[in-house]
């Protein structure tokens, strides 16, 4: 009979291959170098734990016909460690679909975590994560975007047929000329931007964010890894990142983004003191505008809607699902709320298999 069991070293071949049979896309197209990201990624991450592990389904052979990753973080909930099991790469041989991914969610659900994360699911894995007892994030799962160069976003969103390319052509001295001006909302507020590095993040994130529940739980070696796996995603730009202090040198906040020149940038996470989050977010805008970025996006946070709504932006529910899983209601109420710090370096959003 086929079973589900911890995913081995030895198994990564056949998983290897099972991906590229289930996913058209990759970011790392040869066997061999996929093959190393997954032992890097499941086998070498700085939270390794194996009573946490990733899950293989097998059929009576000992082939994997079904594949769940999991990577363990640590978060707080109001002073209190939670083990956090990150989900990622659900994949199943067509022959065993429907079986091996229910058998594999329902295994990982059991499983001795506080909460199950997952921030790039499809309809497909959310119809069947809340079939089996999970739920949606429903704020995360909003997506935001910000124009800075309006006319030439705008003009992106046409399209890539001939009469778009024609009209995007004739509106370009226009759209350059009229983009040529930073907005006027822009701005900075005298705010110093420093070097961000992993020691401050894992230094002064408590204080920042000291009034939500819940909160990654940092040190400096596990963001160095991390830190390092964001810079090598290379498909999406530059990485940007920057620690912003007042005019006394006191830590404000922080943003990592990618600029991606002339086209949209994707934000990875912003951090700032209480009261605060406006003006990291303008000091990232202005960054941004500066890097030649047409327009911002990322995953909603509620105290940007305000933002966005005074600077003629956007939000949409147009991106992936973030699903969530506890045995803890308190938990599960806490982020449903919003009073919750789910960031795309939380979950699996940083990978890139």
């Amino acid at each position: 009979m086929a079973k589900i069991r911890p995913f081995r070293l030895d198994d990564i071949p056949g998983v290897v291959a099972l991906r590229r049979k289930s996913f058209r896309h990759s970011e790392r197209p040869a066997a061999a170098a996929l093959g190393a990201y997954f032992e890097h990624v499941f086998f070498r991450n700085p939270w390794r734990d194996e009573t946490l592990p990733s899950l293989v389904y097998v059929d009576p052979s000992g082939r994997p016909v079904g594949f769940l990753g999991v990577v363990p973080r640590r978060a707080t909930f109001r002073g209190e460690v939670l083990r956090v099991a990150v989900t990622t790469q659900l994949m199943a041989d067509p022959e065993h679909r429907g079986v091996a991914a229910i058998e594999l969610i329902k295994a990982l659900l059991a499983g001795g975590q506080d909460l199950c994360f997952a921030d790039v699911a499809n309809d497909s894995s959310r119809r069947l994560w809340e079939g089996l007892g999970g739920d949606v994030a429903l704020v995360p799962s909003l997506s935001w975007t910000q124009p800075l160069r309006a006319v030439r976003y705008y003009g992106s969103l046409l399209g890539d047929t001939v009469g778009a390319r024609v009209l995007a052509l004739g509106l370009r001295p226009l759209s350059w000329a009229i983009d040529g001006f930073a907005p006027a909302w822009l701005h900075r507020d005298g705010l110093r931007a420093d070097p961000l590095t992993p020691e401050t993040m894992a230094r002064h994130l408590p204080a920042l964010l000291h009034d939500v529940a819940l909160r990654p739980d940092y040190d400096e070696t596990a963001l160095a890894w991390l830190l390092e796996q964001l810079a090598a995603k290379r498909a999406l730009g530059e990485l940007r990142r920057a620690a912003l202090r007042d005019a006394g040198g006191a830590l404000v906040g922080w943003y990592l983004y990618y600029a991606n020149r002339g086209g949209l940038g994707q934000v990875v996470q912003v951090a700032a003191a209480k009261g605060r989050y406006g003006d990291v977010a303008h000091a990232m805008f202005d960054d941004a505008w500066h890097c030649g970025l047409t327009a911002l996006a990322g995953r909603l946070e509620p105290q940007l809607l305000p933002i966005l709504a005074e600077r003629a932006g956007a939000v949409t529910r147009a991106g992936p699902w973030v699903l969530v899983h506890s045995p803890r209601p308190d938990v599960l109420a806490a982020i449903q709320r919003g009073d919750a710090f789910l960031s795309r370096l939380e979950g699996e959003w940083w990978l890139s298999f």
